[in-house]
């Protein structure tokens, strides 16, 4: 990388004093770079140009790996080969920030709040079913045959109780709570008036009750764009927090192999910066309507990823290799939807 040629006769960090003849690149006493940082507009473009172009070539080399040959990158990073490619850490910092930024951008952004919405879609519902209980009743009186005449009734009945009556509630320990319940406390209730609507609602008041009315008011002057905000930051430390996990589900599908846990961990970190990358581009696909298409093909490259990896690394046989990413996978994904529902708890919780 480009720097000043201009040297300074000591560390301007921390006072050492270069000796005549020796190298003055570096300060051996506490490692700073001995530079005049006083240069030319000129000199500051050219070496941040080096710089990001000497970066580029690193990014390249290891999102091709990455990309296009399935568990090389861990299994060359394991070997030694480290300088050349971007440190696992680091790539799952940059490729995460870019997976979650799209997927904050591309989201909804209304201002509609969300309880409005909710009442909304409810009444929505509710008018869905007024139709087809119309329909039901003009196709009664057609009929001749009261067998069939019977069955219409029944099913008109049926309809008629979820029809016209407009009732949203929200669970909340032992008792439910209407949007009118909610719009009804003040955006900042005191504890006085949280218990006296537990109490009308026939439950008793707790620190996981109280607490629960406190979330539902503040959701309740929330925007959907705050919302799926809330989710994404939330959903950003569950995917964090499931490497390790799934590290641990590596180790033990192959304990016999002998391997540290960290190389678990950074094939774990691999594939998922591999599974960012994809849903990004899921993302951008999905957005084009003329690429729809293509979107709903891309949820089969995962598996095949994820098979090809795991021979790759592991080095065992197809046959061992498919039992154990099947019962990888399943155990995965269903560790992921417990974290899903953990991240939509942790939103609503911290919010």
């Amino acid at each position: 990388m480009a720097h000043s040629s201009i040297k300074l006769p000591a560390c301007a960090n921390c006072g050492h004093t270069f000796q005549p003849n020796q190298p003055d690149e570096f300060c051996p006493s506490c490692g700073q770079q001995n530079h005049d940082l006083n240069v030319s507009f000129g000199h500051v473009v050219e070496e941040t140009l080096e710089g990001i172009f000497h970066f580029d070539s690193k990014v390249f080399r290891t999102a091709g790996l990455l990309l296009f040959r399935p568990g090389q990158l861990t299994r060359r990073f394991m070997q030694g080969h480290r300088v050349s490619y971007v440190p696992p850490i680091r790539l799952y910092i940059f490729i995460s920030f870019v997976f979650f930024f799209l997927l904050s951008y591309l989201g909804p952004h209304s201002q509609e709040k969300v309880l409005d919405v909710s009442e909304k879609n409810t009444l929505a519902a509710d008018a869905r079913n007024q139709q087809k209980l119309d329909s039901l009743l003009r196709a009664n009186a057609s009929l001749a045959s009261a067998g069939k005449r019977a069955a219409l009734t029944r099913a008109a009945d049926s309809l008629k109780k979820s029809s016209g009556n407009f009732h949203l509630e929200f669970p909340i320990g032992n008792i439910s709570l209407t949007a009118a319940d909610i719009r009804s406390l003040p955006e900042e209730p005191t504890q006085a008036q949280i218990d006296s609507l537990i109490r009308s609602k026939g439950g008793h008041p707790s620190f996981l009750t109280r607490l629960s009315v406190k979330r539902a008011v503040r959701w309740r002057d929330a925007t959907t764009g705050e919302v799926v905000h809330q989710l994404v930051r939330a959903g950003s430390i569950m995917m964090f927090l499931l490497m390790p996990l799934a590290a641990l589900l590596l180790k033990g599908a192959y304990i016999r192999r002998k391997r540290r846990y960290v190389s678990h961990l950074i094939f774990t970190v691999h594939l998922h910066c591999f599974l960012f990358l994809l849903f990004s581009l899921w993302l951008g696909v999905s957005a084009l309507p003329w690429l729809s298409s293509l979107a709903d093909w891309l949820w089969l490259v995962p598996a095949v990823y994820f098979i090809v990896a795991l021979r790759t690394f592991y080095e065992q046989s197809w046959g061992k290799t498919l039992v154990k990413s099947v019962l990888l996978g399943a155990t995965y994904f269903l560790t992921l939807a417990l974290c899903v529902v953990g991240s939509i708890l942790l939103g609503v919780v911290v919010f």
